[in-house]
């Protein structure tokens, strides 16, 4: 017999409380004590979210687009006396990085030495801090260790604060494929499960509590009832699932995997017989 290989593959679905572009996102950057930090949020959209166009920043000689900046540009900001200050934009073409927008050609008389008053800022700007702790692959999802959140209206800041998200935490079996896969097949209980001929995949939903301990799971595509609720036993016994802070709170997440069971997969594990057949078939009635 061919030998198949078979994943136990965590699905890209994820079902995320975050939205955004399907890339992840180069951040518009922000001055502020000296120090340069990006910032979650793209002030100059808010600007021209009314207008049927926005002005062509560079020419068209250095207007691009990609997938890790759908807008084309990059912004710079500063904070300065409390109020928030535009003082550049920038080429997002690799070769163009440096090629910087004209601030007096697109505001006029609103831009006095070089910066131009973001009076037209009304919103929340996070900033991330610290080490990478999740990675999310759309628009501004990653989260890190630390967050400020700078809070504006009008342009004036009204204040700031600190997140801790250090309490997230990645688990050894999302991070490791062929160990889930191997930990999944040792769990299933063979001797209680009927003769099956082929494949059988049980996509089970699940997510975990503040502890990394999976108390939450749903089949939502099955077999049967009796390989859908072994598949539901086995996944809630993988250990120290995935903690996730975000903006210091602890954010439940909703995973998608595929339990798969065949023949194959079930003579490379000793199935334990009971003492007696009549006794294994009363107990199968009962489960039943």
């Amino acid at each position: 017999m061919k030998k198949c290989t078979h994943f136990y593959t965590l699905l890209l679905w994820t079902l995320l409380f975050f939205k955004g572009f399907s890339s992840s996102q180069l951040p518009d950057l922000l001055i502020y004590k000296g120090d340069t930090i990006p910032i979650y949020a793209n002030p100059l959209e808010q600007l021209y979210a009314k207008s049927s166009s926005r002005p062509n920043f560079f020419g068209s000689k250095h207007e691009c687009t990609s997938t890790s900046c759908w807008r084309g540009y990059y912004a710079e900001w500063e904070i300065i006396s409390n109020e928030i200050y535009l003082t550049g934009i920038f080429s997002c073409c690799e070769e163009h990085r440096e090629t910087k927008a004209d601030l007096k050609e697109l505001f006029g008389n609103q831009c006095v030495n070089g910066k131009v008053k973001a009076v037209w800022v009304t919103d929340t700007f996070i900033s991330p801090q610290g080490k990478l702790l999740h990675y999310v692959h759309m628009g501004y999802g990653s989260v890190y260790e630390k967050e400020l959140e700078f809070q504006f209206k009008e342009g004036k800041l009204l204040g700031i604060k600190s997140y801790d998200n250090s309490k997230s935490r990645t688990s050894f079996y999302r991070a490791n494929q062929k160990a889930l896969m191997k930990f999944i097949e040792r769990k299933i209980n063979w001797s209680i499960l009927p003769k099956i001929k082929g494949e059988i995949k049980v996509f089970v939903q699940f997510s975990a509590n503040t502890h990394g301990l999976i108390d939450r799971a749903e089949v939502i595509r099955g077999y049967n009832k009796y390989f859908d609720k072994e598949a539901i036993r086995v996944v809630k016994s993988i250990p120290q699932w995935d903690i996730l802070y975000s903006h210091g709170k602890f954010i439940r997440m909703n995973y998608i995997l595929p339990v798969i069971l065949n023949t194959e997969k079930k003579g490379n594990y000793r199935v334990k017989k009971p003492r007696n057949s009549l006794h294994s078939h009363r107990s199968y009635k009962a489960i039943r």
